[in-house]
């Protein structure tokens, strides 16, 4: 006696590539409408448009990125295909005093090591293959950099971009020699100090900063308790708040600009939250979709 159920079985496999195609004319159809929305739409909005950590995270969609973050091709792609005016990256700092590009604090996370950067020499990270799993991998073949990697390929542009730098440290106690480390690396290169912020969510460590570079942009990275981080900046006399863009609110822009603060939004992947952050007229954003905020800007 025949199944009854394979024959159905067979439909609905036949049927599935088209189901797909139809998913992705769909999808293409939202993206285009979205694209065309949200174009030219903020052009007269003077926002710097930096790459979050270069052009963002690893993500399976809209936009596809399989990139690593702080991968060079990352920060290239941001910089040199989309037109970014400069990137936000986070700069770790090993044993021996080597400044790193790397976001989490351990290497575990995106690459085959155990251990942490600080616990490490530079000849022992630098290099190190990054691993996002197999899929990402298929289109990339990123190793970890030094920050003076960055900094040698930036130096041949007819202008310098702006370099947004995520300080990442871990023990209080190196706090002042990662600030005279990675200052008297970007003063070697003559990175110009318009052009840099530096930014943690610690005001002691930019304090360091402050103590080896007085005119240096120092800003706090905001996150939970808003008014606390509002008068930790007035006590340590800072210059400005960088904050999820999805957690700024009118009024908390409102009170930034009244006290002549910097601000800085990170975040933003699809239109319309990358919309919302320009509707506050911040200085600068660090998105995850350079291509998108370009697009709403130009």
């Amino acid at each position: 006696m025949l199944n009854p159920v394979k024959p159905i079985k067979r439909r609905r496999w036949q049927l599935m590539p088209k189901l797909l195609l139809v998913l992705g004319l769909v999808l293409a159809l939202l993206d285009a409408g979205t694209r065309y929305y949200y174009t030219s739409k903020y052009k007269d909005a003077k926002v710097l448009v930096l790459g979050h950590a270069g052009s963002g995270f690893l993500s399976p969609l809209n936009p596809f990125n399989p990139l690593p973050s702080n991968s060079k091709a990352s920060i290239l792609k941001a910089l040199e295909k989309h037109g970014a005016d400069g990137v936000e990256v986070d700069v770790q700092l090993s044993k021996d005093g080597v400044p790193i590009l790397y976001h989490d604090v351990t290497l575990a996370s995106l690459t085959e090591r155990q251990d942490t950067i600080d616990n490490l020499n530079a000849a022992e990270v630098a290099g190190l293959a990054y691993q996002g799993g197999f899929f990402y991998d298929l289109f990339h073949d990123e190793k970890i950099i030094t920050l003076e990697e960055l900094l040698r390929h930036v130096s041949g542009y007819e202008a310098v971009p702006y370099l947004h730098i995520d300080l990442r440290n871990h023990d209080p106690a190196r706090h002042t020699y990662y600030a005279r480390t990675l200052l008297g690396l970007l003063r070697r290169y003559k990175y110009p100090l318009e052009k840099l912020a530096f930014i943690s969510p610690n005001p002691d460590f930019l304090e360091a900063f402050r103590q080896a570079e007085p005119k240096a942009t120092l800003i706090l990275d905001v996150s939970g308790n808003y008014d606390q981080a509002m008068q930790e900046i007035e006590a340590h006399g800072l210059q400005g708040i960088c904050a999820n863009g999805r957690d700024m609110t009118p009024e908390r822009m409102r009170q930034a600009r009244e006290r002549g603060l910097q601000v800085v939004l990170f975040g933003g992947k699809s239109h319309s939250r990358i919309a919302r952050m320009l509707e506050m007229r911040p200085d600068a954003i660090q998105v995850n979709n350079v291509a998108a905020a370009r697009r709403m800007l130009d």
